[in-house]
Order: structure tokens, then C-alpha cells, then sequence
């Protein structure tokens, strides 16, 4: 048959081409959620060719998706020992809360200048997400969710300082401190009895704008945070769960 030079034909349907960042993403992820969820634990050496082999993809996104992972703090690349899941000593955690308390309360009257009532708004739908997921059960089910929403909260505090480099710290040594508390497996009622009430605390003060009020309750609540985790990691280290 032929076609007429007047016969319109159709044109070909594009073609979705296949996104290369999308193999990042969805390796980083993977690779994330098995660290939360310490089917990577802590001190595992993690293989590039391994991990390469096992996903069924090229080295190249298994090396972005690590490198991401680093910036978050949630492994560690050592030049010519390897990649390693970060450890959950002691030490280093409490450290951890220590600068994260630092770097807060070094940022405050920054935040309190340039801080929006969108911002505000922001971080009361985070608020509102971390209540739902509380009535959500099993907890153990998307207790993730409620601490990278936790997670996402203190970031969302120091963003309006417009501060890069103090917010990249800032979640490298979040990363840590969010596997920790999965490691722990505190129960909702915990969150409930403790971080929500310490968090209405935070927001009191940031809808009053008051700067000494939210040092005060970002203290309290880093502080507490702090001796909640340790308990809980002394107890499994005794118990041989470490």
C-alpha cells in the first residue's frame, strides 16, 4: 500500500526515556532503609562490586547512592579500609547530641530574624504528621516514618538561617542519631509521653518568637533525648544485642 504524500500520519509516541537519577534514587533508598532497619548494622562493610551484583546494576549509581549516604552520616568511606555502616558507640552518640545542641543554639537569633509565618506553617504540618503517624498501628510499622518526620522537624527549625554549611553538619550528624533511635525501638507511648509534649514545647517558643524560650526547650528536649538513647543503648549492649 502506499501512502499518499496528502495522508497525514501520526507521529510515533515519545518514547519515556529512562532516568538514570531514578536508579540513584531508588538504589539510595534501598540501601537507606536497610541501614534503618539494621539489616545493614552498624560497623557492616558495605562492597561496591557486591552491592553492584546483588541490585543488578551498574557501579555508578551504587556510588552515588553511597557518597549521598555518607553526607547524612549514615556510613563512613575510609580511604583504603573500605565503606562501613556508621557505629552506634556510646561516645560518638552522645557526642553527636552534644554538637546538634551546639549548632542549635548557636542559630537561634539568626532563625528568629528571618524566620516566616510559612515557616511556622511548615513546621506545624510536620507536627501534624508525626501526631498521625502515632495513631498508627503496628508503631513498629512506621516508626521510620516518625523519626525521619522528627528528623525533618530540626532541620526545618534551622533552614531559615540560610545557613549551608551548618545545615549540611547539621544532617550528617542527624543521620546517626536517627539510627539510633530506631536501634533503641521505643514504643509510641514513649514518643507520646515524652518527644510530643518536648516538641510543643519548641513550637510554643517559635510562635512567640522568643529566642531564650526556644534555647531553653531545644535544651531540654536534646538533653532528655540524649539520656533516653544511651539508656536504651546500655541496655541492649549489656543485653549482647549491640
Amino acid at each position: 500500500m502506499i501512502v499518499s504524500s496528502t495522508q497525514t500520519v501520526p507521529p510515533a509516541q515519545p518514547i519515556t526515556p529512562i532516568s538514570r537519577l531514578s536508579i540513584r534514587d531508588d538504589v539510595y533508598l534501598l540501601l537507606r532503609r536497610e541501614i534503618l532497619n539494621h539489616s545493614y548494622p552498624p560497623g557492616h562493610r558495605l562492597d561496591l562490586d557486591e552491592l553492584s551484583n546483588q541490585l543488578q546494576v551498574s557501579r555508578t549509581p551504587v556510588k552515588e547512592a553511597l557518597h549521598k549516604l555518607e553526607t547524612e552520616g549514615l556510613i563512613q568511606i575510609l580511604p583504603r579500609r573500605g565503606t562501613f555502616v556508621t557505629s552506634l558507640d556510646a561516645k560518638s552518640i552522645a557526642e553527636s547530641y552534644d554538637v546538634r545542641l551546639a549548632l542549635e543554639c548557636f542559630v537561634i537569633p539568626i532563625v528568629m530574624k528571618y524566620i516566616t509565618n510559612n515557616d511556622i506553617q511548615h513546621l506545624r504540618d510536620i507536627r501534624n504528621q508525626m501526631r498521625a503517624a502515632l495513631t498508627e498501628k503496628p508503631f513498629d510499622e512506621v516508626i521510620e516514618r516518625y523519626t525521619k518526620l522528627d528528623q525533618e522537624f530540626h532541620v526545618q527549625i534551622i533552614l531559615p538561617s540560610g545557613n549551608d554549611r551548618l545545615l549540611e553538619i547539621y544532617r550528617a550528624i542527624g543521620g546517626p542519631l536517627q539510627m539510633a533511635r530506631l536501634y533503641s525501638k521505643f514504643d509510641a507511648a514513649v514518643y507520646n509521653n515524652y518527644t510530643e509534649p518536648e516538641h510543643d514545647a519548641i513550637m510554643q517558643a517559635i510562635d512567640k518568637r522568643d529566642c531564650e524560650g526556644l534555647k531553653n526547650a531545644l535544651t531540654a528536649h536534646v538533653e532528655r533525648a540524649k539520656i533516653r538513647v544511651l539508656k536504651l543503648i546500655e541496655i541492649n549492649h549489656l543485653n549482647g544485642k549491640s
